[in-house]
């Protein structure tokens, strides 16, 4: 009898870290494989779920207006006890560190189902940054049975902690499997020209052939006054590097919507864009020069596309991106935003490169790892 996996995801970067996993494990003749979607971001998740033509077995339907933390946490918790009961699942499969992810490796404890954490190990030993991932994860590693770690640091982590390197595993990160197959769906004309017809509405397509920053910035932890430090100085940039352009998908959150607008609306060499799907903003990342995010997966994924990064974070659970040397750590420090923007831009001019190291976040065979090991125990 086929064991029983089930799969769950919640938001966007969930669903794009764990479809390389989910198409392998569809392959497998040991495992009957059950995807779970919690419903939260039920637009971005269609489009990734069409990309990668993953089909919902089930669909929890959490998704409620102004929804808090202890919302997902309550209704979450208390619909997969139903579920998990009545399917009965071999292993629950949770990726990451979002509050989704904990409440799902909490109900399977509960009901003493074994837990699979895909990118275990992540640490900035600031439980406050991000907030709430960086408790999230280390919650799920205590629940977690098998932890599949993306690289050698992350494995070291969870040692220290007391983990049983028995029950841990370096794959490689999922995300270099997903963006290496869309990376072959960008070089398809027929979605190149859709993506590009899509953004005339909103800038003339002449401009990504220039100079351009993609900005990417949402951390709930930096909302209020630190969040406004880092746009003014983003502002202030922009005034003087009138040879770039500035391009910056804005999130819906209004504590990200209005200081935005206000500071960098009226900029000329400021685009100011709504929430992209997937594969439009992996497109603009593959045109960009370099890129300002406060992202924890952009700084896994600008990578496969060769583009240096500054990240608006005091600390980072991906150090290995620094040590690899196009990743730059700069918090909302303005004297460190503006010297290395400074840096990288002069770099650039002179066609410095910043990836002469391997990727430090695998080969793009993670999720193989994955359900090869998964059949083996």
């Amino acid at each position: 009898m086929k064991k029983k996996i089930l799969v769950l995801f919640g938001t966007r970067p969930e669903a794009i870290k764990l479809a390389p996993v989910i198409s392998e494990l569809k392959k497998s003749k040991k495992f009957k494989s059950i995807i779970c979607s919690t419903g939260q971001h039920r637009e971005m998740l269609k489009q990734v779920l069409d990309i990668f033509k993953i089909k919902i077995d089930i669909d929890l339907d959490l998704m409620l207006p102004n929804q808090n933390l202890f919302d997902i946490s309550v209704n979450t918790l208390e619909k997969l006890k139903n579920y998990y009961l009545e399917i009965k699942p071999d292993v629950v499969v949770v990726q990451g560190d979002t509050t989704t992810a904990f409440i799902a490796s909490l109900a399977a404890f509960y009901l003493k189902i074994k837990v699979a954490h895909v990118e275990a190990g992540l640490r900035s030993y600031n439980k406050m940054s991000p907030f709430p991932e960086e408790v999230n994860r280390r919650f799920i590693s205590i629940i977690a049975d098998y932890h599949f770690v993306p690289t050698l640091p992350s494995m070291n982590n969870l040692i220290t902690e007391g983990f049983s390197k028995q029950q841990i595993w370096v794959t490689g990160n999922t995300v270099i499997d997903s963006l290496l197959s869309v990376k072959t769906l960008l070089t398809k004309k027929s979605i190149k020209e859709k993506i590009l017809n899509s953004f005339k509405t909103h800038f003339p397509i002449e401009i990504l052939s220039k100079k351009t920053v993609l900005i990417t910035m949402h951390r709930r932890e930096k909302f209020g006054a630190e969040f406004i430090k880092i746009l003014e100085v983003i502002r202030r940039i922009a005034t003087k590097y009138l040879d770039y352009y500035f391009i910056y998908p804005v999130h819906l959150n209004p504590n990200v919507q209005k200081p935005v607008t206000k500071i960098l609306g009226k900029l000329k060499n400021v685009i100011l864009l709504p929430p992209l799907d997937y594969l439009t903003f992996v497109f603009l990342m593959s045109k960009c020069s370099f890129i300002i995010s406060d992202s924890g997966g952009v700084q896994e994924e600008c990578y496969v596309f060769r583009k240096p990064i500054l990240v608006t974070r005091d600390v980072t659970e991906r150090n290995e991106a620094i040590k690899a040397g196009y990743a730059f750590l700069v918090g909302s420090d303005e004297k460190k935003i503006y010297s290395k923007f400074k840096m990288v831009d002069k770099k650039i001019s002179q066609n410095f490169d910043f990836f002469t190291k391997p990727n430090p976040f695998g080969d793009g065979r993670a999720a193989k790892k994955i359900v090869k090991i998964l059949e083996n125990i």
